[in-house]
C-alpha cells in the first residue's frame, strides 16, 4: 500500500494545470458563486500548492486572503504562484488567529485528514468566523469506498452526508448548502477504488498522471461546475457544505 500522503507533493505543482484539479477548483467557485459574505479577511486552511487561494484573491474583492499550510513544501510552489496572498505556515488545531476574524474559511479535504479531529476542527472554524461569516467544506463522500487511493492523499476516512451534516451543526455551524460532487464519473471511480480495495487493481502513481484521464475528468467536473451554480447533484464521491455560523447579518448599505 502507497505511504500515506505520498502523493500529496506531486499534486502541487499540477494545480493550476491538471484537468482534475481545475475541475474541482472550478466545482468550488461554483459553491460559493450566489453566496453573500460579510466584509472582512478570507482565510483557506490545508491551501496546498495555492491555487485556490490565489483564484480567491483574484475574483472575491476582500481586504486580506490567507493561505496556510502545514507543508513548508506545499508553502514554497504557493508563494510561487501569487503575491496577492498572504502565505501562513500552521497547524489547524492551533490557528494563529483571533476569533471572530474572517468572512469566508475554506477547507477543502482538509478535515477528513489524517490525525485530524474533525469535531474539534469544525469548532474552531465557527470560533473564528465572524457572525455571518461563512464556510466551505469539502469532504470525501462514502464511507464504504475507503482503501489505497484515500491513504496515499492522506485521508483518515471518509464520510455519509447525514454523519457529516451532524458533526457540522454539532460545532455551531448552520448548513445552508449540502450536495455532492465528482458525480458523471461516479460509477468508474467506484468501480477503480472498489478493485483497489479489494486488491484487484494495483494502485499505482501513474493512474493519477495520464493526460487522456485528467482531460475527461476536468471535462465532466467543469460541466458539474456549471450546473453547481444553482442546483445540487444526488450522488457523487465528494461531498460539500456551504455552511454559517448561524448569526444573519445585514448589508451595509
Amino acid at each position: 500500500m502507497t505511504e500515506s500522503g505520498n502523493l500529496l507533493p506531486s499534486l502541487y505543482a499540477a494545480d493550476a494545470v491538471g484537468g482534475w484539479n481545475l475541475g474541482m477548483s472550478a466545482t468550488s467557485q461554483a459553491m460559493l458563486a450566489e453566496t453573500k459574505l460579510p466584509r472582512g479577511p478570507l482565510l483557506e486552511l490545508g491551501c496546498g500548492g495555492g491555487a485556490f487561494a490565489a483564484e480567491l484573491a483574484a475574483v472575491r474583492p476582500a481586504p486580506l486572503v490567507i493561505g496556510l499550510d502545514l507543508r513548508q513544501e506545499a508553502l514554497t510552489f504557493a508563494r510561487s504562484r501569487s503575491a496577492d496572498v498572504a502565505w501562513v505556515q500552521g497547524n489547524l488545531l492551533h490557528l494563529p488567529f483571533p476569533a471572530g476574524a474572517f468572512a469566508l474559511i475554506v477547507a477543502l479535504d482538509v478535515v477528513d485528514q489524517q490525525r485530524i479531529d474533525a469535531e474539534r476542527a469544525l469548532d474552531l472554524i465557527r470560533t473564528l468566523l465572524r457572525p455571518g461569516g461563512v464556510t466551505l467544506l469539502r469532504v470525501s463522500a462514502h464511507p464504504w469506498l475507503f482503501g489505497p487511493h484515500d491513504v496515499a492523499f492522506g485521508a483518515a476516512r471518509r464520510y455519509g452526508r447525514r454523519e457529516f451534516v451532524e458533526i457540522v451543526r454539532s460545532a455551531g455551524l448552520e448548513p445552508l448548502r449540502v450536495t455532492y460532487a465528482n458525480c458523471l464519473l461516479s460509477p468508474a471511480v467506484v468501480a477503480v477504488r472498489l478493485l483497489q480495495r479489494w486488491g484487484v487493481l494495483p494502485f499505482t502513481r501513474d493512474l493519477y498522471q495520464r493526460e487522456g484521464l485528467n482531460r475527461l475528468l476536468g471535462l465532466a467536473l467543469q460541466w458539474e461546475a456549471n450546473w453547481l451554480r444553482r442546483r445540487n447533484l444526488p450522488w457523487g464521491a465528494s461531498l460539500f457544505v456551504v455552511a454559517t455560523r448561524g448569526m444573519a447579518w445585514k448589508e451595509e448599505p
